[in-house]
Formats: C-alpha cells, structure tokens, sequence
C-alpha cells in the first residue's frame, strides 16, 4: 500500500503524494458541498452540476491545470513559493473527512488543512507557517482561486460570454461573485447564487487587500508567473469598475510578516456559495477565528466517526479494521456524491442511478436500519407500469426518466429492489411493507421504452387512472410487476431481452436481438424466492389486491401461455402493454395460494430452461445472445469467449447445480483470474470490437466493462459462491479484491475501486456499489450473520486465514440495541470452520438444521443495551 495508518480512526498518511494521481472527497453531512481535493490542492468546489465556485476538473487537471488548484504563494525573503507545487519530502494525512498537507520550505514548516465542515456550507483552508530556523522569516502570503460561479457546460459552452455576466464585490475579508444572469439559450434567467471567498490572518485581522480578477492577478504573465507575485503588483482595496464582466479570482494579499523563530501563524480561507449575503455572513462567522476552526475540525472528525459506528469489526489486524472503516463509508459517499462530482467520474449530471439506490440501501440497513423502510418506500415510487423503472433520482428525491434524455432502459433494473426489499423483511420481519401502497412513475416512455407517447404533459411524474385519478399500488404489486414482465419480455430464444443492457453499460447495441441469460437467472430466483415470502405472508391474509391488468401476467390462474413459446409469451406481454397505456384503475383480490402456484411455475419453467440449454461443453454458462442472434460465449472460431457475470448469477440464483459450479470456478480460474495480481478479469479477451453486443467491447482490453478486474462482479462472485457454501473458493475471491486494493501498484487510498486496470492500477475511487456489497457480503456470508422474518440467523462461514488471532468480533444495532457478536477460534487443524457453540448472554443456544437461530423475543426481552453473543468456532 502507498499509505500508513497512524491510529484506528482510519487516519493514514502518503508520503510524497506528488508521485501518485490522488484525489479525497470534502463533504458535509447533507451533500450540499461536493468538493475533491488533491495533495497538489487540485481539485474543485461545488454544489451540483450547476453551481461550480472554482473550475470543473477532471482527472487530468488534477494533476495537471494550474487554474483547478487552491494555491497559496510565500514570498520567503524576496523568493516566491507556490505552495501547490509538489516537494520530495511532502507528507499528506488524511482522516475523517479532512486532508492535511505537510510541507518543508527552507526553514518553514507548512500545514494545510482543508475540510467541509459536518454542518456548514462552506470549505476551510487552513494554513499554518511555522518558522523552524534559528533567523526571522520575512514572508508575503498571497492567496489564489480562479473564481469560476457557473455551470459545468460552460466550461467549453460560451466560456467567454458567460464571464461577461461576472459581477465583483470586494468586501473586507475577500470577494462576492454574483453572475447577473443563468446563461441558456433556451431561456435565460436571473442568478441568484453568490460565490464567495473569504480571509483572514491569525485571530481575525482582514487582508490587506486583494486581485480580483485573472487578468489582474496575471497581469503581462500567466499561471506560471503571475505578475501579482514576481512582480509584487500591489493589489486593491475598493471595486474598480473594470473588473466586472472579466473571469474572476479569489485572491487576497495579507500583510507583510517578519516571523521570528520557533513563531507560528496562521491564514484561513473560507469558500462557498449562498443565495443570500446575509447568509454568507452567518456563515463566516461560524469561522471567522482560529479557535471557531478548531472545533469545527473536531465536531467534523467526530460526527463521521459516530456516523460509521452503526457497524464495527475487529479482526485484530489494523490495517484492515481501518481499511473496512474507509469501505464502509462508501455507499455514503456515493449516497452523497451520487456518480458525479469526483475527478474520474465526470460523465454524470448528478443523482444517483437505479442500482444504486437499492445497493446503498443494502449498507443503510447494516448501520442505520430505523431509516431504512422509508427510503425503500420511497425507491419503489421509480417504476413503471410496464415494469421499467426511472433511472435517476435527483437529490430531492425526485424521479428522472433518463440523464442523458435518451429513451432506453436497462434489462436487470427489476433484479435489484426485490433483492434489497427481500434483506429489509428478513432483517426486520416486516412483512407489513409488503402491503403499504404507494404510487407509480409515469412519463412518456410506453412499453419499456418501444412506443413514445407524444401527447404526454403531466407535470407530477405519477402515473393516473384514466378518469384522472392517482393510482397506488401495494409494494407487492410493484415487485411481481417487475418480475412478472421480464418473464414475458423474451427475444427469439426465449431468454428475455437485454434490451438497451444489463448491469453491464457498456453492452448497449444489442436492442434489437440481444438477450441476456445472465439476469434471466435473477429473474428465475425472484419468481421462486417471492413465493417464501408469499407463505410467511399468509399468516396475515390469504389474498392480496392487485390491479385488474395484472391479470394478464399471472396466465397459470387465468389463461395458461405455452412457456416454451417465445411467440406466446410476446404476445401475452403485447397485450398487457395495450390494455396498461391508460389504467382503468379497477382491482381484483388473488388468493396467495393461486399466486405461489402461478410464480413457482414460471421460476420452474425459466430455471429448467437456463440450466439446461445455456450450460456449454466448455465448461460454463453462456449468458448473451448478440444483435445477430448468435451465442457471445463458449469456444468460437478457436478461442474462449467468457464473462464473469454469466457465472456469478447463475450461481447466485440456484440455476447452477453443485457440479457445474465448481466446474465454473475451474474455467474462472484458468481463463479469468490472472496469474501475477490474483484478481479476476471481467471477461476474456474477446479480441476485437463486438459492436454487435455493445461498446464495452471497443475499451481496450483490461479497462473498463471490457476485461477490467471489476470489483463490483468479482465481490458478486465471493458473494454468489459463498452462498453455495464453496467457502474456500469464496475466500480466495474475495481476498484478491483486498489484496489488490492494498498493493503498491494500485496507487490509491484506502478504499474500494470501481476496477483495477491490467497494471492493478485503481480507478474510480469512492463512488462504487463495490463498497455496499462488500459489507453486506462480509456481514451477511463471512460471519453468517443473517436475519430470518427478524430473527438472527447464525451460519457462519469462515476459514481459519480470516483470525490473525483467536477472535473476531462485531457490533451492529438491532432491536434498539447494540449486539456484540464474538468469534472465538479454538485449535483446530481446519481450513475451513464451523460453528461449534452459541451463546446469548451466557446462555447456550441450541443448533438447528439450518444454524443457530436466536428468536427476536428472546433478544427484546434483554434489559442491556448492550447484548453479548458468543460463537466458538474450530
């Protein structure tokens, strides 16, 4: 690894950062800031897609764009230092959310610190010199941010016009930027964001002055050599007319210093944006003084550590308890983030994505269960009557057909809510969710995005009756919709359609004739799986309300399809969609019996089909067919063609029997996995651009959805594999994620990547559904920690490489208490352990078939807050 922890907050420090292309997300606790900050100061600030205070930057000006830095400027004894510049001995720390920048110039010591504040709608930049030679420092400090206040597009969209629209105030602490106008040629309109940038000198004393625009701070040089700081321009104290309509800049000039030794000062910064400047002064006098800082800086580290400690672990190993504290926060970050606003994730608008939100839920019910019900309430308000689903949800909580506003829809989206609600009913033994109605997304997509509806003009994004009504439908109803659809929605294989593509992007351009047998699998579990929820469903009613369409999908009640008729089935589906375009709103009540009986029937039909006509001689399952109709798998012309996640969800889903999995893991070991790193590839080489598939195949090998070693797919396939009690081969999976985002050549910080590239470099960090299945793989499979309709299910499935002592240990909340789980490892010469005694309390619980069960009754009965349970294994 290229960094060190130093306690076990997570706190870790880089030495020479400058080596490494690094970048660490400053946030607060609502999102309202979504900065990245590099080592170099690089990075930007910002509110959302809209509102930029500095430069947008992505990866690349990061390391490289001088104007995308936070800089600061010492004029050391007539010598200036640009305090952005990389240094050989430069140490960066980081925790909690905060980076400090260690810096060593001639006699100077310089700590940066930058954070967002827990509760506070700005960033601090700290900068303490402290003067560690024997003879006085004469030192000019001048601060430096290229002002940007606008949209990201405007970054190469009217660049030029929109600086036009600048408009300066000078204050005495630093500047105001207020754009008069939002610049859009489909409509203009009034701004009403100020950006600003404030400053001040030890206990409160104002800069001396201030270069509030580029061409001043410039002057006849440039980013490189600024005539502000080699030419020593004296800079303004009041506006001078000709500084607006020009790019603005946030530099102040604080006096001249004469630091004698051993004597310290200090400079703070303090940047943001409000729509109201009384605001922005509330907001600096929260930190208008050192000390205000101070204990902003430790109410932040604090708050985020109280945040994560919903869920702990203690393996007895440093590196890895504080390793898994940086994962943990994870799904947060991307709760906050969303897949947008950090430097390698510039492709997004904000919001987060369909998947994300059910597999950010999978964490929240890990740390903050009370929440949970409502946001999973709230998620199910995304889908459609025809079974797709809204693809964004913005940070208000609304719903968004498409980012890019292009009419598609992604084949695996009905997989991932069941998953989530299913976890949820376990966990909580809430099957009244099942029965809470909520409404439907309604735009102009029809049919799963084939047929646009022109006339559509709602403004409320809520799917109608045809008399105009709102329509509400159970939870229940929402899922079987989602599954009951896709059995329906099949290509000429009778395999359903991958559509627009699956959880894989990048196979887009097989619309026309693709089919994806890697998330038929899912469905096939779904169709099966909800029926165990429908029996213990039963012990509150014997029927369920669903709407009179519906119907139409539940055939073995009404009107049987011939399953093995991909045509049959086509049509069935053509005609629910003509009879949904308007909903005539009427319900029917379906006995649960007759519902088990309809699903069961498709979960056996779909099942038996998969196993039997996709397992190929090689070894493996296929899991697409092309735009041409042809297998994407198996030995062609000469070479395998294998991808991962054709594997991972036909064991995950039970379609795999025993011994094609391990006959699996055999070819996933030989074709996939790589011989020096130990990571498993996303997929072979295929060797050339399979456009009739989808774009992922145009990446070079190894980068991206084409061959990466995608972390997400390969913590699936610990997951999928320790689910089938391969135990062994789980391990092996999931260790080689740890030991690649560990290693040297994998230069990031502690976190869990979107992939590793054929180098074991680590790209995309922070914002990843990786972290959220991590967890819930480590809690849920590895300690076989497991909720069943709310009681605690005991199976786990550790190996003795998992204890680098004799205990592990655990605590997470449930019942309004804090349960402190206890693995005791006795002597044994056992590769692979099980449980040998579980105690509650002392008390000795008695194993079951199925594992040791602990009644919820028993566990709320307790008068501690605090609950012991002890599990010896050997």
């Amino acid at each position: 690894m290229i960094y060190k922890f130093i306690d076990t907050n997570g706190t870790f420090i880089v030495r020479e950062p400058q080596k490494y292309n690094l970048y660490f997300p400053l946030t607060n606790h609502t999102g309202s800031l979504l900065n990245a900050i590099g080592p170099n100061l690089a990075g930007d600030i910002k509110k959302d897609n809209d509102h930029f205070l500095s430069i947008p930057a992505s990866i690349e000006d990061v390391r490289n764009n001088l104007l995308c830095r936070r800089d600061f400027f010492l004029n050391i004894d007539g010598n200036p230092i640009r305090l952005s510049y990389p240094l050989k001995d430069d140490t960066v720390e980081y925790g909690l959310l905060y980076q400090k920048l260690v810096k060593k110039v001639k006699s100077l010591t310089i700590e940066i610190v930058s954070f967002v504040p827990f509760d506070v709608d700005a960033e601090v930049m700290n900068i303490t010199v402290t003067n560690e030679g024997k003879k006085p420092a004469k030192i000019v400090p001048t601060s430096f941010l290229a002002l940007y206040g606008r949209a990201e597009k405007n970054l190469r969209d009217h660049r030029h016009v929109t600086s036009l629209l600048n408009y300066i105030e000078l204050d005495t602490y630093g500047i105001r930027l207020k754009p008069t106008v939002v610049f859009d040629e489909k409509g203009s309109r009034l701004n009403e964001t100020t950006y600003f940038a404030y400053g001040y000198e030890d206990t409160g004393k104002m800069p001396s002055g201030q270069f509030p625009t580029l061409d001043y701070f410039f002057g006849e040089g440039n980013i490189i050599s600024p005539d502000a700081i080699v030419k020593n321009v004296k800079p303004v104290t009041r506006k001078v007319l000709t500084f607006d309509g020009k790019e603005a800049a946030a530099s102040l000039r604080f006096g001249t210093k004469k630091l004698a030794p051993k004597a310290s000062v200090r400079y703070t910064l303090v940047m943001g944006m409000e729509n109201d400047v009384k605001k922005i002064k509330k907001t600096f006098a929260e930190l208008d003084n050192p000390k205000k800082v101070e204990q902003k800086l430790k109410e932040t580290k604090e708050y985020w550590r109280t945040y994560l400690s919903g869920l702990t672990f203690d393996f007895n190993d440093t590196d890895f308890n504080n390793w898994l504290l940086w994962v943990k926060l994870q799904p947060t970050l991307r709760k906050l983030f969303g897949c947008s606003f950090l430097p390698h994730f510039d492709y997004g608008k904000g919001g987060r994505g369909w998947r994300d939100l059910w597999q950010d839920a999978l964490t929240l019910l890990l740390t903050e269960n009370d929440k949970a019900r409502d946001v999973i309430i709230n998620n199910f308000k995304g889908i459609r009557i025809d079974g797709s689903n809204a693809t964004i949800i913005a940070n208000d909580g609304a719903f968004i057909s498409d980012r890019n506003r292009i009419n598609r829809v992604w084949m695996d989206h009905g997989v991932w809510p069941y998953l989530t609600l299913r976890y949820y009913i376990h966990k909580t033994g809430d099957l009244d969710i099942l029965l809470k109605e909520t409404s439907y997304f309604k735009d102009h997509l029809l049919k799963r995005a084939r047929q646009i509806d022109c006339d559509f003009n709602q403004k409320d994004w809520l799917l109608r009756t045809e008399n105009g009504n709102l329509y509400e439908g159970s939870i229940l109803e929402h899922v079987l919709l989602q599954v009951l659809v896709q059995f329906f929605n099949v290509g000429e294989h009778n395999i359903i359609r991958l559509e627009n593509a699956d959880w894989n992007d990048g196979l887009d351009l097989a619309a026309a004739r693709g089919e994806s047998v890697t998330f038929s699998c899912m469905y096939a579990h779904h169709l099966k799986d909800i029926c165990t929820i429908l029996t213990k469903l039963k012990e509150k009613t014997k029927q369920v309300s669903l709407f009179k369409e519906c119907a139409l999908l539940l055939d073995a009640i009404h009107d049987p399809v011939n399953y093995d008729s991909a045509r049959e089935k086509q049509d069935r589906l053509e005609q629910y969609f003509q009879q949904t375009k308007v909903l005539r709103g009427e319900k029917i009540a379906v006995a649960i019996d007759d519902l088990i009986k309809d699903l069961s029937k498709k979960a056996q039909h779909l099942s038996l089909w998969l196993h039997e006509k996709e397992w190929l001689a090689d070894g493996f399952f296929n899991g697409y067919y092309d735009n041409t109709g042809k297998r994407a798998e198996g030995k062609i012309d000469g070479k395998i063609r294998m991808m991962l996640p054709s594997q991972v969800f036909a064991i995950l889903s039970g379609v795999a029997d025993e011994k094609q999995i391990r006959e699996i893991y055999a070819s996933a070991k030989k074709y996939l996995q790589d011989k020096t790193l130990g990571g498993f590839h996303l997929n072979t080489d295929f060797g050339f651009s399979y456009l009739d598939l989808g774009r992922a195949f145009g990446f070079i090998y190894g980068d991206k959805e084409n061959g990466a070693f995608f972390n997400h797919m390969d913590i699936m396939f610990a997951n999928a594999l320790y689910k089938r009690n391969f135990i062994q081969e789980g391990f092996e999976v999931i260790t080689s994620v740890y030991t690649m985002a560990t290693a040297k050549n994998a230069a990031i910080t502690p976190c869990i990547p979107e992939y590793f590239n054929n180098e074991g470099r680590g790209l995309y960090s922070y914002l990843t559904g990786s972290a959220s299945w991590y967890m819930y793989t480590l809690v849920d499979e590895i300690l076989g920690i497991k909720f069943l309709f709310g009681d605690v299910h005991l199976t786990p499935k550790l190996v003795a490489e998992n204890f680098t002592g004799s205990i592990i240990e655990t605590t997470f909340y449930f019942l309004d208490k804090v349960i402190q789980v206890s693995f005791v490892k006795e002597k044994s010469k056992n590769k692979i352990l099980t449980a040998k005694s579980v105690t509650l309390e002392n008390k000795t619980i008695q194993p079951r078939a199925t594992g040791y069960i602990i009644k919820k009754e028993d566990i709320a009965a307790l008068n501690a807050k605090k609950v012991t349970i002890k599990i010896t294994v050997a």
